[in-house]
Protein backbone atom coordinates (compact mmCIF):
# COMPACT_ATOMS: atom_id res chain seq x y z
CA UNK A 1 0.00 0.00 0.00
CA UNK A 2 1.10 3.18 -0.79
CA UNK A 3 1.94 6.06 1.68
CA UNK A 4 -0.97 8.86 1.71
CA UNK A 5 1.32 11.60 2.41
CA UNK A 6 2.82 10.61 -1.43
CA UNK A 7 -0.28 10.20 -3.26
CA UNK A 8 -1.38 12.99 -5.33
CA UNK A 9 -4.96 13.50 -6.04
CA UNK A 10 -6.31 16.03 -9.07
CA UNK A 11 -8.37 18.66 -7.34
CA UNK A 12 -10.20 18.23 -10.95
CA UNK A 13 -10.97 14.98 -8.83
CA UNK A 14 -12.57 17.24 -5.75
CA UNK A 15 -14.75 19.00 -7.80
CA UNK A 16 -17.97 17.89 -5.58
CA UNK A 17 -15.99 19.00 -2.34
CA UNK A 18 -15.30 22.22 -4.02
CA UNK A 19 -18.88 23.48 -5.03
CA UNK A 20 -19.92 22.56 -1.66
CA UNK A 21 -17.73 24.79 -0.44
CA UNK A 22 -18.36 27.28 -2.91
CA UNK A 23 -22.48 26.66 -1.62
CA UNK A 24 -21.35 26.94 1.77
CA UNK A 25 -19.58 30.44 1.07
CA UNK A 26 -22.46 31.51 -0.35
CA UNK A 27 -25.18 30.97 1.54
CA UNK A 28 -24.10 29.55 4.87
CA UNK A 29 -24.47 32.02 7.82
CA UNK A 30 -20.08 31.04 9.43
CA UNK A 31 -18.37 33.27 11.85
CA UNK A 32 -14.86 34.33 10.92
CA UNK A 33 -13.17 31.93 12.01
CA UNK A 34 -15.25 29.11 10.04
CA UNK A 35 -15.35 31.30 7.09
CA UNK A 36 -11.44 31.22 7.41
CA UNK A 37 -11.42 28.13 7.21
CA UNK A 38 -13.85 27.42 4.31
CA UNK A 39 -11.78 30.35 2.15
CA UNK A 40 -7.98 28.60 3.12
CA UNK A 41 -10.00 24.87 1.77
CA UNK A 42 -11.00 26.79 -1.63
CA UNK A 43 -7.80 27.96 -2.19
CA UNK A 44 -6.13 24.99 -1.82
CA UNK A 45 -8.61 23.42 -4.10
CA UNK A 46 -7.88 25.84 -6.62
CA UNK A 47 -4.05 24.01 -7.07
CA UNK A 48 -3.98 21.35 -9.75
CA UNK A 49 -2.93 18.77 -7.55
CA UNK A 50 -2.85 18.20 -3.68
CA UNK A 51 -1.65 15.25 -1.72
CA UNK A 52 -4.45 12.65 -0.40
CA UNK A 53 -3.88 13.76 3.12
CA UNK A 54 -4.62 17.43 1.92
CA UNK A 55 -7.96 15.71 0.57
CA UNK A 56 -8.75 13.96 3.59
CA UNK A 57 -8.58 16.81 5.58
CA UNK A 58 -10.48 19.02 3.52
CA UNK A 59 -13.57 16.49 3.37
CA UNK A 60 -13.21 16.67 7.55
CA UNK A 61 -13.35 20.42 6.80
CA UNK A 62 -16.00 20.08 4.72
CA UNK A 63 -18.02 18.20 6.93
CA UNK A 64 -17.16 20.65 10.16
CA UNK A 65 -18.19 23.76 8.14
CA UNK A 66 -21.48 22.01 7.32
CA UNK A 67 -22.38 21.10 10.85
CA UNK A 68 -21.01 24.86 11.60
CA UNK A 69 -23.97 26.24 9.45
CA UNK A 70 -26.54 25.25 11.35
CA UNK A 71 -29.40 21.56 11.69
CA UNK A 72 -31.85 23.57 9.37
CA UNK A 73 -29.32 24.69 6.71
CA UNK A 74 -30.27 22.23 4.03
CA UNK A 75 -33.66 23.15 4.23
CA UNK A 76 -32.99 26.88 3.43
CA UNK A 77 -31.66 25.73 0.32
CA UNK A 78 -33.62 25.34 -3.21
CA UNK A 79 -33.12 21.29 -4.23
CA UNK A 80 -30.42 21.65 -6.76
CA UNK A 81 -28.17 23.34 -3.76
CA UNK A 82 -29.18 20.34 -1.90
CA UNK A 83 -27.87 17.86 -4.49
CA UNK A 84 -24.65 19.66 -4.62
CA UNK A 85 -24.16 20.10 -0.92
CA UNK A 86 -25.24 16.07 -0.61
CA UNK A 87 -22.42 15.32 -3.24
CA UNK A 88 -19.80 17.02 -1.53
CA UNK A 89 -20.77 14.79 1.71
CA UNK A 90 -21.22 11.90 -0.48
CA UNK A 91 -17.39 13.06 -1.44
CA UNK A 92 -16.43 13.54 1.61
CA UNK A 93 -17.78 10.56 2.92
CA UNK A 94 -15.94 8.43 0.40
CA UNK A 95 -12.44 10.22 1.92
CA UNK A 96 -12.87 10.05 4.94
CA UNK A 97 -14.59 6.59 5.81
CA UNK A 98 -13.96 4.37 2.32
CA UNK A 99 -10.14 6.16 1.52
CA UNK A 100 -8.99 2.58 -0.49
CA UNK A 101 -11.93 3.43 -2.84
CA UNK A 102 -10.98 6.92 -3.65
Amino acid sequence: MLDPYHVQVETADLADLTRALQLLDTRADLNDRYRKMLHESLAMLAEPQIRLTQARGLAKRLMVLIKAAGPDFPATLTADARETLAAGEAKADDLVFRPEET
